[in-house]
């Protein structure tokens, strides 16, 4: 199937996402978008919680709400037009946009969509060889956002946790939070957590946050004014799901509780997630996800930037252990932010790979760069390198 054909099936995909009927059977599902075996729920359950996350996953993670900006506009359109089902004619008064205006940025929003899973479905062939098979259920690890995949666990909940009035509050971390585990998996435990503790009586609110704990990284779902033996909770939790405590084992999590004056705290402990912080520079969007897949189940996660002025702040505030830098770029080229990443006293210190189609490697050492890696980037090339600057 060509990738037009495809973006047509996830547009009728997003225009029946609350029609069971539709999607039970829908032909994107045929095309590869299918659960995994350890999915308990429907075919159309697993289809929609995909698209959902899709479009949370465009929403910007370090820009300032503003429902005038391109930055915002296709995570609005999706999740006003698809999710809240308002029409288009609505829609453009709501964002005032022309007629043309908002056909153009609603066909960009659902390409979005489109490139998302059609990157997701050339992964799981790349990397099918290297899939994890145990006992039935296949691990598929590789770098993800816990954020965004806990905010999307709640956005599938939300009309569950208004049925029973629990209110539910995700304190934001600030941080960007990375980890080297199984999305679909780790979305079932959290699923199967907040259920369990929904079903309890007297429980009107839970409270999730993200903390450090040295090199680990704890998950924690505090229930005020409530109290519960953690034997009792952790034994009612894997009767609910009998592949849960696999699951756990196999992700390396770990399961505590325990009460305290003001109510009940349940923490996922995420252990030994210490990864070298690769900072990659980067304007195109599809280059980004080529190095996060490149990366993923390795020693290494990124964080991906396309903005070339946030390159020197943000460097200064992640403190990366290498940074991969393009050279064309707009407003700034890489040349500058490689000269002003050398002359600050917080970054000079930092080993960077200049990344380029343009054979200049004399130069890019004569600028203060470490290595020359000419494009298209080859992923053995590109470990190779990482291997050489940052173990040795």
């Amino acid at each position: 199937m060509d990738f037009d054909n495809f973006e047509n099936l996830v547009k009728d995909a997003l225009s029946n996402m609350f029609d069971y009927a539709a999607l039970e059977n829908h032909p994107l599902i045929a095309a590869g978008i299918k659960p995994h075996a350890e999915f308990k729920g429907s075919r159309s359950d697993f289809l929609r919680s995909v698209l959902l996350e899709c479009i949370n996953s465009l929403k910007p993670v370090e820009i300032e709400y503003d429902l005038l900006s391109n930055e915002w506009r296709s995570f609005i359109i999706l999740s006003q037009r698809y999710v809240e089902n308002i029409s288009s004619n609505e829609l453009a008064k709501f964002l005032m946009l022309g007629d043309r205006q908002i056909r153009r940025s609603q066909k960009k929003a659902i390409r979005a969509v489109a490139l998302i899973l059609w990157d997701r479905l050339q992964t799981n062939v790349e990397l099918n060889t290297e899939e994890f098979e145990t006992n039935g259920f296949v691990i598929n690890r590789e770098t993800i956002n816990l954020n965004q995949v806990i905010q999307s666990v709640l956005d599938l909940l939300k009309n569950h946790f208004e049925k029973e009035a629990v209110i539910v509050e995700f304190i934001d971390p600030k941080n960007i939070f990375s980890i080297n585990s199984d999305r679909i998996i780790l979305r079932q435990i959290l699923i199967r957590i907040l259920n369990l503790v929904i079903q309890k009586k007297d429980i009107h609110q839970i409270k999730i946050q993200l903390e450090e704990d040295h090199d680990d990284l704890n998950l924690i779902f505090f229930i005020p004014e409530y109290h519960e033996e953690i034997e009792k909770f952790l034994t009612n939790l894997h009767f609910q799901e009998n592949m849960l405590i696999q699951w756990v084992n196999e992700l390396n999590l770990k399961l505590e509780g325990n009460n305290i004056s003001s109510g009940f705290n349940f923490l996922v402990h995420f252990a030994n997630q210490e990864k070298k912080l690769i900072l990659v520079v980067d304007d195109q969007e599809p280059a980004l996800k080529m190095y996060e897949r490149y990366l993923s189940r390795t020693k290494y996660k990124i964080y991906g930037l396309s903005k070339a002025t946030k390159v020197l702040n943000k460097a200064i505030e992640l403190k990366p252990a290498l940074i991969l830098l393009d050279i064309m770029m707009p407003k700034l080229d890489g040349w500058e932010i490689l000269q002003s990443l050398r002359l600050n006293e917080k970054t000079r210190h930092i080993p960077i790979v200049v990344c380029s189609a343009w054979g200049e490697p004399e130069l890019a050492e004569s600028l203060g760069a470490d290595y020359f890696l000419r494009k298209p980037i080859v992923q053995k090339e590109l470990l190779e390198i990482l291997e050489f600057i940052l173990e040795d």
